[in-house]
Order: structure tokens, then sequence, then C-alpha cells
């Protein structure tokens, strides 16, 4: 996990087992929440009866993909620093926008590399 900053990196790290995340910027350490919550489908159908009074249907499907979106909360140790985090991720890969209270802009990285 990297946060991307005018040309600059901050070096981060999360464990979504664990649900924690944290990254470095301007030598100071950022943790927190991580969350990353698979996209759920579900899909509901109903078949109707025939003219000779033949039975209706109804089905129910569900899945998971591979991906989905994501968010982090990331504070100082004094908790008087907050960086907020939205991401999307696919097969362990993803990016997305943080933003801190102070305004600073980040873009996310995770995986790939």
């Amino acid at each position: 996990m990297q946060l991307l900053e005018n040309g600059r990196t901050h070096p981060g790290s999360y464990n979504s087992a664990s649900g924690t995340a944290e990254a470095m910027i301007d030598g100071v350490r950022y943790a927190g929440t991580f969350s990353n919550p698979p996209p759920i489908g579900l899909g509901i159908g109903v078949g109707g009866g025939s003219w000779g009074g033949g039975f209706g249907s109804v089905g129910i499907s569900t899945g998971t993909g591979y991906g989905g979106g994501g968010h982090a909360l990331l504070r100082t140790p004094d908790g008087g620093k907050v960086i907020e985090c939205y991401f999307s991720t696919s097969f362990g890969s993803g990016q997305g926008q943080c933003v801190g209270l102070d305004g600073r802009r980040f873009v996310l990285v995770i995986g790939g590399g």
C-alpha cells in the first residue's frame, strides 16, 4: 500500500484479515482500520403458472465477486490528524483516494508490486 502526493510516495501496509492499516507520512505514523468487504449480489426470480392450472416457481441466487469497495480510517497516535480513504480493488490490487482533515489529498495504491 502506498499513498502518493505531488510526486512523493508515502509507504504503508494493510492486513485485510485483521482489518488494520498504517502509513508513514512526513515521518509520522498513521494507523487505523481497513475494511474491504466482498461485493454480494442477490437475484430473485418469480415464474407464473400456466393457463391449465400449473404451478409457479420462485428462485433465489447469491454470489460474491473478486473485488469491491473499501474504506480506511487512519489516525496519528495523538488522534490530532486523520486521513480517510475510499478505494476499489480487484484480485488484490486497487486504487482510491484519501483526504486528510487538513485538506491534503492522496492517491491510494494497493498491491500490484
